[in-house]
């Protein structure tokens, strides 16, 4: 469900220390991630639904995949659509009002069915779209292309629930899983009324349907069972984890938007290589899963993949979240200790954070002072060392 009117903060100590505080944020912004598999690259534009028409075209999607427009003076709902750097429109999206909201090939599948149902285009719609140009088509949309895609996104998604899940606002993380993994493995194609998903390893149409039929009687019989792709499975990412906190006060009416650290690993402590990832400068990515953001960052997005360095076994980590997060907990580092004994031996000052920067908005250079990143908890992963 889309959010945000306002965004309640929780700030809190780790491991029973420290005070917690609440402090209500007011929110006129659309923001999220806009990704295909891997992010996306151009500007969002946006639409907003007034008589006399505000359009946003200055908002360059970062290298995350995360973008954010002021929509101060904009009345909801609003139609949002992807450009790449060539001015070639990629993908829509829909957000009921201010808020999360993401762009993808499901949300691009949502908008082009629900403007159907309403016997209009996508460009027409864009350009003049009302209050009630689709908003009331937008929930039927999405709930049949939920159920007629039902056995497939299953693959991805644990216990998907079809009348709960919302690619429009639910958390998007580009590392290869949940739909960023779908995405990774079929392509979307919308041309002619109809839709075909076509798996990317072998050619093969996984899904076909006329948007008529998804508006009118939607049903799994348009997917072909034999070729629904097998997820990629994943490495171990570790056999213990290091939790680490941001420590200090955050200004009154601020969240943490992005964040980049450096921390050492003691001798003896690494984390699980991507074999397929190219090596960075003087490193190599770690597994898409060895950051893990919890807490009040639960939901954010770790990209591009941690890096460590081959010179000195430093890990650097990036996060960014386009509804920001508050001060304790919030990223879970999956490590691989050599043996139980050292597991025995380490604790979390074993770790040192070498760098870090801090902003409540990176793209606008405000960065946060006063806080700190420090390690909190480490403790093996049960059954695994």
């Amino acid at each position: 469900m889309l959010f945000l009117v306002s965004l309640l903060l929780s700030g809190c100590g780790s491991g029973g220390s420290g005070s917690s505080s609440q402090t209500t944020i007011q929110t006129t912004a659309v923001a999220g991630i806009a990704a295909a598999g891997a992010p996306l690259s151009g500007k969002v534009h946006l639409s907003d639904s007034s008589s006399f028409k505000i359009y946003s075209s200055n908002s360059t999607i970062n290298r995350d995949g995360s973008f954010s427009i002021n929509t101060t003076g904009m009345n909801a709902p609003f139609i949002l659509r992807v450009d790449d750097i060539a001015g070639n429109t990629l993908y829509y999206s829909f957000a009921k009002e201010h808020g999360i909201v993401h762009i993808n090939p499901l949300t691009n599948l949502a908008v082009t069915v629900a403007a159907a149902a309403g016997n209009t285009d996508l460009a027409t719609l864009f350009a003049g779209h009302t209050k009630d140009k689709i908003s009331g088509a937008m929930s039927g949309a999405l709930s049949n292309i939920m159920n007629s895609l039902l056995p497939l996104l299953s693959l991805y998604i644990i216990n998907f629930n079809p009348d709960k899940a919302d690619p429009l606002s639910d958390p998007y993380q580009v590392n290869k899983q949940g739909l960023d993994g779908l995405f990774d493995d079929v392509s979307f194609t919308v041309f002619g009324g109809m839709v075909t998903i076509t798996r990317k390893d072998t050619n093969t149409t996984v899904f076909s349907s006329s948007i008529s039929d998804l508006i009118s009687s939607p049903n799994s019989a348009g997917l072909v069972m034999n070729n629904l792709p097998t997820p990629t499975s994943y490495a171990t990412p570790g056999n213990a984890e290091l939790t680490l906190k941001v420590q200090g006060n955050l200004p009154q009416g601020t969240l943490i938007k992005n964040v980049s650290f450096s921390i050492q690993l003691p001798l003896g402590i690494s984390v699980t290589r991507d074999s397929n990832a190219l090596n960075g400068l003087n490193g190599v990515n770690a597994v898409e899963n060895t950051a893990v953001p919890v807490g009040t960052a639960t939901g954010s997005n770790v990209y591009p993949p941690p890096l460590l360095s081959d010179m000195n076994n430093i890990l650097t980590v990036a996060v960014s979240s386009p509804a920001g997060f508050g001060v304790g907990d919030f990223i879970k580092i999956r490590c691989v200790v050599s043996s139980p004994s050292l597991m025995d031996a380490t604790t979390p000052g074993s770790f040192s954070v070498t760098s870090s920067s801090i902003y409540s908005d990176i793209y606008s250079s405000q960065k946060l002072k006063g806080l700190n990143i420090v390690p909190d908890r480490f403790a093996a992963t049960a059954g695994l060392l």
